[in-house]
């Protein structure tokens, strides 16, 4: 892995810098107001704002410029999206720059590439990822929500939830069961449905610090047969295909760097007993774990980052780190900072007793919903298998292992 980078590269780093500095405001608070929480206002300036860095190619660097891209490569994107990550906001449209985006120009037909990807390369639309279910969260495989033909269209009918949004949706990047298998992943296809389709209605869900998530109710819904994306049944493939795109982002571990500056630059300002924080022990250890922890995350992101520049010698990559030590981090480092602060790190954003303009509190409360992109411990088990290489629990087992479950209810 070569850790150094061109003259071209550097100076994208320091124009893409330069730039998302100038246009973001100097009242924004990285880490209190975030996609999660948003006025009226304030979703309108990061839907605007996104459609400008669309226009500068900032979204989508590494697609072709026929997509709306820069042209660039794999490397060239980790460096934009890292100087993003560190400003601390984020697209409302991530969904469709990290995940849909990718899967369509990977699988996509040369007609949905046209129709569908300079929508999000420009800023204009927004997508969700519509994959959770109630009995189809971390058992991916186990979707309920039927896509029926039905002459030139499909008829589908159920139920996502826990999706998480900014703003309404323009399309939904939607697995649904097209056939009953044996496995059951043999028989899921991906569909890319309209947000405002007839039939879809959505229902807002709370949930403890993460924000706005909602359930959508598919209602005899009818897309037509060209949004299938990709081959039929073969849906499960593609969506576990792309999930590499979204879990190795450059840009998590570059906001985490700054707000730990930040917190540094905090205990050398605040002082306990008459000492600033900075000057006790364990507070100075605690501190260095979180910059050894966040330079492991950047270098697994980069390292992902890299490993996909080559994918044609390297193959896809086998496992995904990034997710696993996301969530480890995630949650640690609100801890550790509440835990230094005192009491005082419990207090919310608006209170006037609150310090470090209660950052710490709302980082706290984000990390007690780890569950996008897969529990921890469903991590554990792709990283034992495709890491480690250790057996899987034979499907035989994890029937007898189920029915057991059930008769215990």
């Amino acid at each position: 892995m070569e850790f150094g980078f061109t003259k071209e590269q550097e100076k994208l780093r320091k124009d893409a810098r330069d730039y998302f500095l100038s246009e973001t405001p100097e009242d924004f608070e990285p880490g209190v107001e975030t996609m999660f929480s948003l006025t009226k206002e304030q979703t309108e300036f990061w839907m605007a704002f996104q459609k400008k860095a669309g226009e500068k190619g900032y979204l989508t660097p590494g697609w072709s410029k026929e997509t709306g891209g820069l042209g660039l490569g794999p490397i060239e994107q980790g460096i934009v999206e890292e100087e993003w990550g560190r400003t601390g906001g984020r697209w409302p449209n991530f969904s469709g720059l990290h995940i849909a985006g990718p899967a369509v120009q990977v699988f996509g037909t040369e007609e949905q590439k046209k129709k569908f990807l300079p929508g999000i390369a420009n800023g204009e639309a927004v997508w969700n990822q519509a994959f959770t279910e109630p009995e189809a969260g971390s058992d991916e495989a186990n979707q309920q929500l039927r896509a029926v033909e039905d002459g030139d269209h499909y008829v589908l009918n159920g139920q996502k939830t826990f999706i998480t949004t900014y703003v309404k949706p323009d399309y939904l990047y939607t697995l649904a069961r097209t056939a009953d298998t044996e496995p059951k992943h043999r028989g899921i296809s991906l569909f890319l449905v309209p947000g405002d389709a007839p039939g879809i209605t959505y229902r807002a869900l709370g949930s403890m610090g993460f924000g706005t998530q909602v359930d959508i109710f598919y209602d005899n819904v009818k897309v037509p047969k060209e949004n299938l994306l990709g081959e039929l049944n073969r849906g499960f493939y593609h969506a576990m295909s792309a999930f590499e795109f979204e879990r190795s982002g450059t840009g998590g571990p570059a906001f985490s760097r700054r707000s730990l500056e930040e917190f540094v630059q905090f205990c050398k300002e605040t002082e306990r007993n008459g000492k600033p924080l900075i000057e006790d022990l364990e507070v100075r250890r605690s501190l260095a774990q979180m910059a050894i922890d966040i330079e492991v995350q950047k270098l697994i992101a980069w390292q992902a980052v890299w490993w996909f520049s080559e994918k044609e010698k390297l193959g896809p990559k086998p496992y995904d780190l990034s997710g696993f030590f996301n969530k480890i981090f995630s949650t640690r480092h609100p801890e550790i900072m509440m835990d230094i602060m005192g009491l005082y790190g419990q207090l919310r954003t608006g209170s006037k007793w609150a310090k470090f303009a209660g950052k710490v509190e709302r980082r706290w409360q984000i990390a007690r919903s780890v569950h996008p992109a897969g529990t921890l411990e469903v991590n554990k088990i792709v990283l034992a298998g495709r890491g480690l290489g250790l057996p899987r629990v034979p499907a035989k087992f994890n029937k007898q292992i189920a029915k057991a479950l059930e008769e215990k209810k």
